[in-house]
């Protein structure tokens, strides 16, 4: 997966930037998700988002955040 600090992790693969790139390339490069990793902001641990940080679990937080108040990727 991509770190939208550090850009694409599968340069590769990319043609152009994270954005233009069309559902078949992102499902090319990171499977069935629901938005392209590379251009997620704000999520602390890309790597294990499926999704938007909002839509994170209670287990998935705990999992990357461990025991928290509040999602820490979330605003």
């Amino acid at each position: 997966m991509c770190d939208s600090k550090k850009g694409c992790q599968k340069p590769e693969e990319l043609q152009g930037k994270p954005e233009d790139c069309s559902p078949e390339q992102i499902r090319t490069c990171h499977g069935e998700v629901s938005e392209h990793p590379c251009t997620t902001t704000g999520c602390e641990r890309p790597e294990e988002l499926r999704g938007k940080p909002e839509d994170c679990s209670p287990e998935q937080i705990r999992k990357c955040h461990g025991e928290v108040q509040e999602h820490p990727c979330v605003d």
